[in-house]
């Protein structure tokens, strides 16, 4: 039995079609939200990355659902009786893998696409000054490629059977009799996404996913291996790399997070909460008499004076009173 990595079992696979839909969908609210904060409104670039973080999340829903349904990193079970020629082999379980391959490489070519898209448009928003400029034509000749790219690989995989959309999920003699060389097909998609990577410099993502391609392409309708596994492997860093590359298509608009939230407020946000309330009270009297401490200072001066005063003119009196009284009986 061939040795099983992480990526092909159950907990890994269902951690990835969990948490990478959701960061994605998190980068991209933050994305939007600094747009409306800072009044920017949205650019084309924006608008493109949401329905990848969508399909994004339809394909974490279809990795999670593969695992629970025993079609995704699940060896595959194999009945007691043996079908007359192993090309023929077909099982319920093989029948929900194929629909859940069928779905993730229909939506695989949609995704990387508005990556791809918003990448450019973002750096025609950025260095663009010109129409008429060389970078302008380079980066709108890659936008014509990139929406080319993506619509003849959408329609590519959804008719890889012609109309017979069925042979998708069947056996790999109906794939053999009905469909095209598909996985020539994929490789060739791969490939090209890995060159267009290359052009916008971001490949790592793309780059493990062509090679776990290669080893698909190389491994063919083998027998001896289970169809499940190498699907498995295949599907899950091709959902990496969709997250992966949401999430660095929104770090420049997230990186405006740093004047929104600045370490000090931060840090008083979290000595305001291990603070005790006698703590809290104190602090804030002082800062009381710290803003007001010229006024609240002369309020008190003034109040002493004024008792001072009182005092002195009281025994100035008591003293003239004891003089006239004097006075009087001496003239008696």
């Amino acid at each position: 039995m061939a040795t099983i990595s992480y990526y092909q079992q159950p907990g890994h696979v269902v951690a990835a079609g969990v948490v990478l839909p959701l960061l994605a969908l998190l980068a991209v609210s933050l994305r939007l939200w600094i747009r409306c904060k800072h009044g920017q409104g949205f650019r084309p670039d924006d608008w493109l990355i949401v329905p990848a973080a969508i399909l994004t999340l339809g394909q974490g829903i279809n990795l999670v659902v593969g695992v629970a349904i025993k079609s995704l990193a699940t060896p595959t079970v194999v009945p007691d009786v043996a079908a007359p020629n192993p090309l023929d082999f077909h099982t319920p379980q093989l029948a929900a893998m194929g629909k859940v391959e069928y779905f993730f490489e229909l939506t695989l070519p949609l995704i990387l696409g508005f990556i791809k898209l918003s990448f450019l448009l973002f750096y025609v928003r950025i260095f663009v000054v010109s129409k008429t400029s060389a970078i302008s034509i380079l980066l709108y000749t890659m936008i014509v490629f990139v929406s080319l790219w993506m619509i003849a690989c959408f329609f590519s995989v959804m008719f890889e059977c012609r109309l017979n959309f069925w042979a998708a999920w069947g056996s790999a003699l109906d794939m053999f009799n009905n469909c095209y060389n598909t996985l020539t097909f994929v490789y060739a998609m791969c490939l090209s996404d890995f060159i267009i990577d290359v052009l916008q410099r971001a490949v790592a993502a793309s780059l493990t996913r062509l090679i776990m391609t290669i080893q698909v392409v190389n491994v063919g309708f083998d027998t001896n291996l289970d169809q499940i596994m190498v699907v498995t492997k295949y599907m899950y860093w091709g959902m990496v790399e969709c997250g992966a590359g949401i999430l660095a298509a929104c770090l420049p608009s997230l990186s405006l997070f740093t004047k929104i939230l600045s370490f000090e407020s931060a840090w008083r946000s979290l000595i305001s909460v291990f603070s005790t309330p006698s703590s809290r009270n104190r602090s804030v009297d002082d800062h009381h008499i710290a803003v007001n401490g010229g006024k609240d200072g002369g309020l008190r001066q003034d109040n002493k004076l004024n008792k001072d005063r009182t005092m002195t003119d009281d025994v100035l009196s008591m003293k003239d009173l004891d003089l006239s009284r004097r006075s009087g009986s001496e003239e008696v």
